[in-house]
């Protein structure tokens, strides 16, 4: 069964929402929204919540730094993805508390154990608020709980400066802290890739706390990091200078049976540490990768093969990282590119804080700089 969805740009004030929303929500009574809300209108999520509530219509989204379409990036309003029939959705807050997974991992055997059997694995869609720093480890956890019951994908919501900001609500919350859960068919096919290769010079981080890498190779991690840029791809680095170039030459954690996971370096503190969006396991294998160009990477060539030719909406999570490395012109020709080579005369998405996949054992990954793309079945196609 397809995903079935009509998504729109809509302005985030309440007569344009009502105008949009209620004769949509009375042809379609099962149907829910999926709102994606760019940073700069966050104070206006109320708004959406309260028109919502007012049609009784189920509601769930996250802020996101901006809006993606074909036509480029967007600051304001609201992508509504208009959902014809709401799939199972929750909200859970808390998520920095101990053992916050497990009422997350007792939802979704809920959810499975109530499918017919036999049919194929559904997707767990998860957007996480980007500044929890136990994100790695929950994923983790809820992929020891499910198994290979499910098609992991996500993407990371909040706001470029990763200062931290209420991002994730439904009908009557907006919460940090916070995870919201949609089980959807599995017929969305996620496909996520960054098109990143590796360099021949490998690393460990021998001491790690979290998110942050205090040393690679029992060194401070960043004077290994400024040494492997000048020695390896002749860039020089200075504490100023630091985040220039930390999204253009990010980290990435070699990991098997998994899509390499890429980790950009945020933060650089006083006795060396890099913090990056994303936990690291102490004793993981490192590597520093030169981010692609626009039609370096077999990227987008990787995602068409994927999800095939058609002329269906893409719901789109574009890593934020990855549009500062190549910039909006850059950032624009590759969207284009998805559209040319996917067949999709539209794109609804938003620019994302880190994106999950799904590694070769069936278990989630964790990757930043990468692109996340899923099909919608248009409704008036359907």
């Amino acid at each position: 069964m397809p995903l079935v969805a009509s998504p729109l740009h809509c302005p985030l004030r309440e007569t344009e929402l009502n105008a949009t929303l209620r004769p949509w929500a009375k042809l379609n009574p099962e149907g829910g929204v999926l709102a994606l809300v760019p940073a700069a209108e966050q104070a206006q999520v109320g708004v959406l919540q309260q028109v919502c509530r007012q049609l009784r219509l189920p509601l769930a989204g996250a802020v996101f730094p901006a809006l993606v379409t074909e036509a480029g990036e967007r600051r304001d309003g609201v992508m509504l993805v208009r959902l014809a029939q709401m799939p199972p959705v929750r909200l859970f807050t808390g998520m920095d508390l101990p053992k916050a997974a497990d009422q997350v991992v007792t939802q979704v055997a809920a959810w499975l154990d109530a499918l017919p059997p036999g049919g194929a694995e559904p997707v767990l869609f998860s957007i996480f608020d980007a500044c929890l720093g136990n994100l790695y480890a929950l994923l983790c956890q809820l992929g020891h709980g499910l198994d290979d019951r499910v098609i992991y994908a996500g993407a990371n919501a909040g706001q470029e400066t990763f200062q931290l900001l209420d991002c994730v609500f439904d009908s009557d919350i907006l919460a940090g802290n916070a995870l919201l859960t949609v089980l959807l068919p599995s017929a969305a096919r996620p496909s996520v890739e960054h098109g990143f290769s590796l360099p021949v010079r490998i690393m460990r981080a021998t001491r790690t706390e979290a998110n942050r890498i205090l040393t690679l190779d029992d060194r401070p991690a960043f004077d290994v990091y400024r040494e492997a840029l000048v020695e390896d791809y002749g860039q020089e680095l200075s504490v100023d200078s630091f985040y220039g170039h930390s999204v253009h030459f990010p980290l990435a954690i070699l990991a098997g049976d998994s899509l390499v996971q890429v980790r950009i370096p945020v933060v650089l503190d006083a006795a060396g540490g890099l913090t990056c969006v994303g936990e690291v396991p102490e004793g993981s294998i490192i590597v520093i990768i030169r981010a692609p160009e626009v039609g370096e990477s077999d990227c987008i060539d990787r995602i068409a093969d994927h999800l095939g030719v058609s002329q269906d909406t893409l719901l789109t999570f574009y890593c934020a990282g990855r549009r500062m490395h190549l910039g909006p012109d850059g950032t624009r020709r590759e969207l284009a590119d998805l559209c040319r080579q996917t067949g999709s005369a539209h794109l609804a998405g938003a620019l994302s804080l880190g994106e999950i996949s799904t590694d070769g054992r069936g278990a989630p990954a964790f990757h930043n700089a990468a692109l996340l793309c899923l099909r919608v079945r248009d409704q008036d196609q359907s």
